[in-house]
């Protein structure tokens, strides 16, 4: 029970693993539904600007 797969036949397998692979991790990925920055930056109080001297 010799039985050897053709070089064509590898690369097809490994190259439909890759992409089921890629198709579960992207579809498994959560959905952003809104376009929001993820950072929320807080107005300042005080607007003045001060200098400080080292």
């Amino acid at each position: 029970m010799n039985n050897n797969l053709e070089d064509s036949t590898v690369i097809i397998v490994i190259l439909a693993t890759l992409i089921i692979v890629f198709s579960l991790i992207f579809s498994m990925r959560p959905m952003q539904l809104n376009n929001q920055p993820s950072i929320e930056w807080r107005d300042s109080q005080n607007t003045t600007n001060r200098v400080v001297e080292l």
